[in-house]
């Protein structure tokens, strides 16, 4: 699967999460079930439909507990059904971009605010992903000396399962935060990045200490050893 898909299916992914629990979801369902079905049997799509209601449920409970890690493992779930049906064939990429066109930036003012062309509608986020967020705020904010001893980091964050449900949570918790104006950032600061990033940053124990801020580390580190559940 080359990177253009896996891009467009994590695009997707954030903006159905995004918008589970709003008037969007409606469209947002159907469209979902009709990819992640292939249009093969009416059966399937309909068994696509339970299953993406009972996981929009589970993010608007989240959402309720302002439990954002939740959320940003449910996004993840999404993730991984779409590119599940992406491996399926070159053709699902072509029907996932019929669903969802890639969108053209929306242009910033002066002030650092998107700015709103006549007849076009404002983006409920700031940010449109979770990729948009940490290259052009994150990585702009955050300077460490990425020294290996320190901290690190690594470019292709994205190839790290735990940071990125991480750093999405973190991007939920800012659109969400950014909206109190007295102590919603301070809340973000100290609740939500700081100990985020002390985890994905530490050199030796969090998830890029096989990487570097050069670049992707070719054997990163492998997801934890379990055995199978065998109820007694």
């Amino acid at each position: 699967m080359d990177s253009k898909a896996i891009e467009n299916a994590q695009r997707v992914a954030a903006r159905v999460t995004a918008d589970a629990d709003g008037d969007a979801w409606k469209e947002h369902h159907w469209a979902v079930a009709r990819f992640l079905s292939g249009s093969r049997t009416a059966v399937e799509e309909e068994s696509w439909r339970k299953r993406l209601n009972e996981w929009r449920e589970r993010i608007v409970a989240s959402l309720a507990a302002d439990a954002y890690a939740e959320v940003a493992e449910s996004q993840d779930l999404l993730l991984d059904w779409l590119l599940t049906e992406l491996r399926r064939g070159d053709e699902a990429l072509g029907s996932l971009l019929a669903l969802y066109p890639s969108p053209r930036p929306e242009p910033l003012s002066t002030s650092g605010t998107p700015t709103q062309q006549a007849g076009a509608e404002v983006a409920e986020f700031y940010f449109a992903d979770v990729f948009t967020f940490v290259t052009d705020y994150l990585a702009v904010m955050i300077r460490r000396p990425l020294d290996g001893t320190s901290a690190t980091w690594c470019p292709a964050w994205w190839e790290h399962p735990e940071a990125g449900a991480r750093l999405s949570a973190l991007w939920l918790a800012w659109e969400h935060l950014r909206h109190d104006a007295a102590l919603g950032m301070t809340t973000w600061w100290i609740q939500h990045a700081d100990p985020h990033l002390k985890v994905l940053m530490d050199p030796r124990q969090g998830p890029f200490a096989a990487c570097s801020p050069e670049g992707h580390a070719q054997d990163p580190l492998g997801p934890l050893p379990v055995e199978p559940y065998e109820p007694t």
